[in-house]
């Protein structure tokens, strides 16, 4: 360019964005770069594997990496003795160690755990939750099973009061009936969810520690199924077993999701709860099964939707 040459001002502008992008931008990319960010991790099944391969695929640098599993104390010794920016927990396992460790003002992120406000006695924990809104899960049930549905829910007083009150007001705002199927005990669940097939055509999971048995939610779902009522679930396995709908946790995202907030916290952002990234998972065949049953008997079923 010559000396005198004129620099068009669209030019000019371009130069000043890059420039003023590099004087901000770069020390926060410095600082995330240079970053001392350590992992520990419950155990090494599949869904904190997939957690922690999202995680390390948003960072340049390495990450410094424990497994709860191989020698805790060591890991407590290691937490508490130097200083990390910030620790991310996958599991709740190491999401507790983390939380009783460090310092409340210490940075630090849970990942992989359900109602981490909860197991970890913090009202503002910075993390995501396993627990997908009821809110958006009544949306989808009422998007794609149809308007008016009475959906069932098995759970624990001891464990899910709040979470099904919450659900009843969601539910009432939608449209939609939610009926609340309290069981104390295991053995309780056949009796109580057979004396509610009168009043429902929906039956949706909830974690839930009393609900948890592989053996018994195979055998409620095909009770449900055969009694045409639609049954929805939380991960692929309720679609194997005949569930209509599945609302599955994408455990990748959710490790890209703590990445983001570690970027966040790095750059002097606010960190708070982020609801879990996931999927909806439909069954055709399991909802045909329902139709035909329902025409069988003279019953009407509930138009399919459209997932968003």
């Amino acid at each position: 360019m010559k000396k005198n040459a004129i620099v068009p001002k669209k030019i000019k502008g371009t130069i000043l964005a890059f420039l003023l992008c590099s004087v901000f931008l770069g020390p926060l990319h410095a600082k995330e770069n240079n970053a001392d960010i350590t992992v520990i991790v419950s155990s090494q099944i599949r869904p904190y594997v997939m957690a922690l391969e999202g995680l390390r695929s948003s960072f340049r640098q390495p990450l410094t990496i424990y497994y709860l599993n191989s020698n805790p104390e060591l890991i407590r010794h290691h937490l508490s003795r130097k200083y990390y920016d910030p620790v991310i927990a996958i599991g709740p396992e190491a999401s507790i160690l983390v939380w009783s460790t460090l310092n409340p003002d210490d940075k630090k992120i849970a990942l992989m755990v359900l109602d981490p406000q909860k197991l970890l006695a913090d009202p503002e924990p910075c993390g995501v939750d396993l627990r997908i809104p009821i809110k958006d899960q009544i949306y989808l049930i009422k998007q794609r099973l149809g308007e008016r549905r009475k959906i069932g829910i098995l759970y624990n007083p001891v464990e899910n009061r709040e979470w099904i009150e919450q659900a009843q007001k969601e539910g009432a705002d939608l449209g939609i009936s939610v009926i609340p199927l309290p069981v104390h005990k295991r053995h309780e669940i056949t009796k109580v969810l057979s004396s509610a097939y009168q009043n429902i055509d929906t039956l949706l999971f909830i974690p839930d520690s009393t609900v948890i048995s592989m053996a018994l939610l195979s055998h409620l779902v095909k009770d449900a199924l055969l009694h045409g009522i639609a049954v929805v679930g939380y991960n692929h396995f309720f679609i194997e077993i005949g569930a209509v709908l599945a609302f599955n946790i994408d455990y990748e995202r959710v490790g890209i999701l703590g990445a983001k907030l570690a970027k966040d916290i790095l750059s002097g952002s606010q960190c708070g709860l982020s609801s879990p990234p996931f999927e909806v998972e439909w069954n055709e065949k399991a909802w045909k099964t329902i139709t035909e049953y329902l025409s069988s008997v003279g019953g009407a079923s509930g138009s399919e939707g459209e997932v968003p």
